[in-house]
């Protein structure tokens, strides 16, 4: 009966367990197969929304561009000021010839603060660098930066071109994008660590300590020079100071004129080069040159500056200038003149008579008059520049000023004047003897006093002065041995068993011009003997004086641990420590301005003109000319 029931009626547990089990396994399907039919709907709204790519994908694309981004902007500004750094005394000399500067380099000489990257940490001061290189007629800048995560560096050409702000820029047409998804920049991206190889080929030039041929290829140094620098032929051209022939050989000047076919200069009615020349050429005074050149002004039946000149240009009255010229008598004509009437006859009539006779019936001419400007030979082209006195002045004029024959330009640069003796002192403490006295003494050890301690000495070596010993000795000397030269960054202090002596000056680390104190050289010396403090001069190394004790008020006194002897009395010398100042020279360039001087010029070949003519009014063919009214007029 039990088991009947028992089987018709299941057992309810394992139903509950078989149903959790399919539901387990539902639920599972349902997570797996879900994403399947959803990613494509995501991927297809964030490709609408401008991106092709998933939402994971493109945040990382973002945080990519701005970490090149950083990098850079990094670059960029070590460029810069590499550029600004690198002038004319600054830059390498010759092809091939390089100069480096490390991060640390520019950071100690102020052109630029440490640089951060994405991760908020310093780039590397000393694997980031720059490198500029002379190739032909400019540079090649490189720029390398190695940061916590990267090392990557561009190459930048670099010269003194025409548009160029300061001394050199970088060449335009040079430019590419140096980093995905970063700005602009206008340098060349080279990357160091990609797996594939870099485009960039370095043609004719030194680099890394290899010479390259106008193909890219590594060559010898004749092959890079045949390859890369033709021989240079001055052909009939003055060039350094030399003159070349027609063969591109160094001539004098007059082989020079002879073989380039020159003509010879001549100068004719001239002032040059602060001479005069006259109308054949010649050199001559001034007075010379006025005769032959500039005829005397000859004045010819004329009035001027108040005299009358007659047919003969000599000065006479005003009487012999009208018979001598032809002039005829003045005669006065309808006008009021000294008091009188004339009548339109000429003849002195009344008034009432003269308004008859010439009431409306004046007819009168007006003065013109023309002006022609000066003329002048076209101007010369300016001159090389040539040195000169900086308190040379400008000179600039208006080219329609007559006066205005020359015209001078200055141009000012800073080049090397000569040499000087530059300074450079440190100051450290060392121990000097300062004095002595006589003093009660043991018999058996010398005594010293050291800044006010006194001191015994256990050994039969002598504690000597330290300043007799000499830089040039660099051997052991009475109590002294001598350990070896060190090269200090800040100058050694002396100890009672130690003693510096100043030796020298290391400049390795500067250029032409240290902007910090050189590393200074000493060579060390310590005592050999033994020193011992003593509480005076009769007490021996290791003694002690008698003590009381607290609790029991019973005093107790120590033996001396070696025997003093006799007391005598010994002069004790007394060392202090003092300030001293060590000084070094060097010659060191001197720079300063050096001017130089530009010079055109041109000559006066007719002076401006002004003529006068009388005319009808309104007289056209006259104003048409270039005539003008003076305001004058007179009756016909």
């Amino acid at each position: 009966m039990y088991t009947e029931d028992y089987e018709k009626r299941g057992f309810p547990f394992r139903n509950f367990l078989l149903k959790l089990i399919l539901i387990i396994v539902f639920v599972f399907l349902l997570v797996w197969l879900l994403p399947k039919f959803m990613v494509p709907a995501i991927t297809k709204s964030i490709n609408e929304n401008g991106c092709n790519c998933s939402a994971k994908t493109c945040e990382n694309n973002g945080l990519k561009a701005l970490t090149s981004q950083i990098f850079a902007d990094n670059l960029e500004r070590m460029k810069d000021a590499a550029i600004s750094y690198y002038t004319s005394e600054r830059l390498p000399q010759n092809i091939g010839e390089s100069k480096k500067m490390t991060l640390s380099d520019m950071i100690g000489l102020k052109i630029i603060v440490p640089l951060i990257d994405k991760n908020n940490k310093a780039v590397d001061v000393e694997k980031s660098y720059v490198k500029i290189t002379k190739v032909d007629d400019e540079y090649i800048l490189k720029v390398n930066i190695k940061d916590s995560e990267k090392e990557d560096y561009i190459l930048v050409h670099i010269g003194c071109y025409n548009y160029c702000e300061s001394y050199v820029c970088q060449k335009k047409g040079t430019e590419n994008v140096p980093l995905k998804g970063a700005k602009t920049t206008p340098i060349t991206y080279v990357p160091v660590k990609e797996d594939t190889p870099t485009t960039t080929i370095i043609k004719c030039v030194k680099y890394d300590g290899k010479y390259y041929d106008n193909a890219g290829k590594v060559v010898s140094y004749e092959e890079y020079k045949k390859s890369c620098i033709p021989e240079e032929k001055h052909t009939c051209v003055k060039y350094d100071g030399k003159y070349y022939n027609n063969d591109g050989k160094v001539v004098s000047y007059e082989e020079y004129k002879k073989s380039c076919g020159i003509p010879e200069e001549k100068h004719t009615c001239v002032k040059y080069d602060g001479k005069y020349y006259n109308i054949d050429g010649k050199v001559v005074s001034y007075e010379e040159y006025k005769k032959s050149c500039i005829p005397e002004e000859k004045h010819i039946c004329v009035k001027y500056n108040g005299k009358y000149y007659n047919n003969d240009g000599k000065v006479v009255s005003y009487e012999e200038y009208k018979k001598s010229c032809g002039i005829p008598e003045e005669k006065h004509i309808c006008v009021k003149y000294d008091g009188k009437y004339y009548n339109i006859d000429g003849n002195v009539v009344s008034y009432e008579e003269y308004k008859k006779s010439c009431e409306d019936k004046k007819e009168y001419i007006y003065e013109y008059k023309k002006t022609t400007n000066a003329k002048f030979s076209a101007w010369t082209k300016w001159s090389a520049w040539d040195k000169t006195s900086c308190a040379t002045k400008e000179l600039n004029c208006s080219d329609a000023d007559i006066t205005c024959l020359k015209k001078l330009q200055m141009y000012t640069r800073k080049e090397k004047i000569g040499t000087y003796d530059k300074s450079y002192a440190k100051t450290r403490n060392a121990i000097r003897q300062t004095g002595s006295y006589q003093e009660k003494s043991c018999s058996k050890y010398n005594y010293i006093i050291i800044n006010n301690t006194t001191y015994a000495t256990t050994t039969t070596t002598k504690y000597t002065q330290t300043n007799v010993i000499n830089s040039t000795t660099r051997t052991s000397m009475g109590g002294w041995t001598y350990v070896g030269r060190q090269l200090f960054t800040n100058p050694p202090r002396d100890t009672e068993t130690t003693h510096y002596k100043f030796a020298g000056a290391d400049y390795s680390y500067c250029t032409d011009t240290c902007t910090t104190l050189p590393n200074y050289y000493y060579d060390v010396y310590t005592y050999t003997g033994e020193l011992s403090k003593v509480i005076n001069t009769t007490k021996t190394p290791g003694s002690t004086t008698s003590t009381t004790s607290e609790s029991t008020s019973q005093s107790t006194t120590t033996s001396y641990d070696a025997s003093c002897g006799e007391y005598v009395y010994k002069t004790i010398p007394i060392y202090s420590t003092i300030t001293i100042t060590e000084k070094v020279t060097r010659e060191e360039p001197l720079y300063g301005d050096v001017c130089y001087q530009s010079i055109k010029t041109r000559n006066l070949l007719e002076k401006p003109n002004t003529k006068t003519k009388w005319s009808t009014y309104n007289d056209k063919t006259l104003l048409s000319n270039g005539w003008s009214y003076t305001g004058n007029k007179k009756l016909k």
